[in-house]
């Protein structure tokens, strides 16, 4: 048949169409069933690095990946004293939400999501999100789960993938269009990619890096211009942003707006995590960039603060320092009524 009719007749999905949106928002489930053949009979060879199965050539498969977790000596935030893997994917065999992600790049389909940053666990703060993200190597994933706002947006669950590495802080855009933003619900899932009009991926700008004098938009953003991006997590989470439409991505909510008259939505952050995502060896590979990155930001700051106390002592010893202060002083009493201080003494 070339349409499917629900029984009280209002809806009728057409094939083509169903397939036009299979192939641009979950071009991967096509391999869910060639996936499950081949596992069930057994035609794969032997066990790849633990969770990847070797198929014959020319299959591609879908595979519910992995979850693992950055090991670090924080302490969860929660009630629980063992952090869980992921406060959104709690059944990670059988969560919906892991395969639909999965089923939208073959970078997800398989592998694993290895978990750089969750609000659970490490705090609601953009300033940690962003320490897991600078100098990670490899693609990732974003998800966030907003609050409901009563009167304007709805509670929702997005994000934002992006195969380029999160290799520096800039006041301009950078990556490449192996990138999309996406919906997970509660309204019906959609996937925007690219559509080649601007190249506005993704954006890394804390306010630090410029002490606040370069008007942009402090945060990560996703689409839209460096002063308001399309999605847009603030950097004290306080006006992260999520707009229907911009040049970069293809048009679509990435929240349930209620007021219909408005594609601009402010939302309030409940959770957000952010993952390393792909191949045991690719993720391996971005966590030692992370981790040469923070050697040279640490290297960096000892030399700067070994060159401040290297002046300051050349000004101590050449009594520079001390003729600061007398010329302070004499300036104060060259002031009309003289140095107060002084006259109290």
């Amino acid at each position: 048949s070339s349409s499917n009719t629900t029984n009280n007749g209002n809806n009728t999905v057409y094939i083509e169409e169903f397939l036009e949106w299979a192939e641009t928002t979950v071009p991967m489930m096509a391999s869910s069933l060639s996936t499950f053949l081949h596992v069930l009979f057994n035609f794969f060879c032997q066990k790849n690095d633990g969770n990847t199965h070797r198929f014959p050539p020319g299959v591609t498969p879908l595979l519910m990946p992995a979850l693992s977790i950055d090991q670090t000596d924080k302490k969860p935030t929660s009630s629980s004293s063992v952090s869980p893997l992921s406060y959104f994917f709690t059944e990670a065999n059988t969560s919906a939400d892991l395969f639909a992600l999965a089923s939208t790049s073959i970078t997800l389909a398989s592998g694993r999501f290895h978990r750089l940053f969750s609000s659970e666990a490490d705090g609601l703060s953009c300033n940690r999100l962003m320490n897991g993200l600078i100098g990670y190597g490899g693609p990732t994933l974003i998800i966030i789960r907003s609050k409901d706002i009563k009167g304007k947006c709805g509670a929702g669950m997005f994000g934002a993938f992006t195969y380029s590495s999160w290799d520096k802080e800039s006041g301009e855009f950078y990556g490449n269009s192996d990138s999309f933003l996406f919906r997970l619900g509660p309204d019906p899932m959609g996937v925007y990619r690219p559509k080649g009009e601007k190249s506005n991926f993704m954006f890394f700008n804390p306010e630090a890096r410029s002490k606040g004098y370069d008007q942009l938009a402090w945060g990560i953003g996703f689409g839209g211009t460096a002063q308001e991006p399309r999605l847009y997590i603030d950097e004290i989470l306080d006006g992260s942003t999520a707009k229907d439409k911009d040049l970069t991505f293809e048009n679509g909510p990435l929240l349930s707006n209620k007021d219909e008259s408005n594609s601009y939505c402010g939302f309030e952050v409940e959770a957000i995590e952010a993952f390393g995502v792909g191949s045991s060896q690719v993720i391996e590979d971005a966590m030692n960039a992370r981790d040469e990155h923070r050697k040279e930001a640490q290297k960096r700051i000892r030399n700067a603060m070994k060159g401040a106390k290297a002046a300051f002592l050349e000004d101590m010893q050449s009594g520079l320092v001390g003729a600061k202060v007398f010329k302070h002083r004499d300036e104060m009493r060259g002031r009309d009524g003289g140095c107060d201080m002084e006259k109290e003494g």
